[in-house]
């Protein structure tokens, strides 16, 4: 194979910041032929260069899910809590119940980082003395649709 000139580094950025762009749009942006365009690819292909083209998902796929189990804090409880719990968009349940755990709270975020960040505002709101998350990794049964 022989090496990568500007215009194949510059195919290369262009798939790599969308790779369904078409053969024409792609050799319109480099200033070549369709044809020529299409050759070049094939070279990059069959030389290893490219080995795929593939989708990555944005924050439009299915949000993450996790379960915040929530403690109180010493002298707080649930109507300290709630209303704190009910001002964030990301809260979707809550259930107070009986045990180590105060509060079950059912949360969905766009992504990592985003529950990342969910939790350490749940955590530090006053009357709460500890958040344990626990994603869901998938539902297998779900009788509260629509």
């Amino acid at each position: 194979m022989k090496a990568l000139d500007d215009i194949d580094r510059r195919l290369i950025a262009l798939l790599q910041d969308n790779a369904r762009l078409s053969t024409v749009a792609l050799a319109k942006a480099v200033g070549l032929s369709r044809s020529t365009v299409q050759e070049r690819l094939q070279r990059l292909e069959s030389g290893g260069v490219i080995a795929q083209y593939t989708v990555r998902l944005g924050s439009g796929g299915d949000p993450l899910q996790a379960w915040l189990l929530i403690r109180y804090a010493d002298g707080f409880s649930c109507d300290d809590v709630m209303p704190l719990l009910a001002q964030l968009p990301q809260v979707r349940f809550c259930h107070s119940v009986a045990g180590d755990v105060d509060l079950m709270v059912l949360v969905q975020a766009p992504t990592p980082g985003a529950l990342a960040d969910l939790r350490e505002a749940v955590m530090s709101m006053k009357g709460v003395d500890d958040v344990t998350t626990v994603p869901v990794l998938r539902t297998m049964l779900d009788r509260m649709g629509p």
